[in-house]
């Protein structure tokens, strides 16, 4: 846990979903790690540098998804308190998470590479897989915390007032 963030933080739940597609994305990156040659090499780059992220995301991302219920349903508690200033960390910290995809993408593309040299559909769709998976991040996850920090911070607003 990332020992910046407020000890209310690791109360919070992570969606399921969201650790699940990491640990099945690692899985098949680590089967194709065993492949001989090229294909394996490029791999273990691409599980090294995703193994990272994904932890990353993880710790200091995906937990602020457990106060959506709560936030859907108009229920403001302790843990929204102790969140504002986690949500401005996440908020500033998710460009750093962003800024890890360019060299991911430059990994992905090598064992695309590989992967159509010695005709292997299976890590040739693993790649596109990991591909959605960052747009994903670009264009939903991202954006979608960034607005959490926004609500968070106006709920500890209004509660001040």
């Amino acid at each position: 846990m990332n020992s910046k963030l407020p000890a209310a933080y690791e109360t919070m739940q992570i969606p399921e979903a969201l650790t699940l597609e990491h640990e099945e994305l690692l899985a098949e990156l680590n089967r194709a790690a065993t492949i001989p040659g090229a294909v394996g090499i490029a791999a273990r780059r691409v599980v090294r540098l995703c193994f990272t992220h994904f932890a990353k995301e993880e710790d200091s991302v995906f937990r602020i998804f457990g106060l959506l219920h709560d936030m859907a349903s108009d229920r403001v508690h302790e843990d929204i308190a102790n969140a504002n200033p986690t949500a401005a960390q996440i908020g500033s910290g998710r460009h750093a998470m962003r800024h890890a995809h360019p060299s991911i993408d430059a990994a992905l593309s090598k064992l695309l590479r590989e992967a159509r040299r010695a005709k292997n559909k299976d890590i040739a769709e693993l790649v596109r897989r990991i591909k959605d998976h960052e747009r994903n991040e670009d264009e939903t996850i991202y954006p979608l915390v960034l607005q959490i920090e926004r609500t968070v911070r106006a709920g500890m607003e209004i509660k001040a007032t």
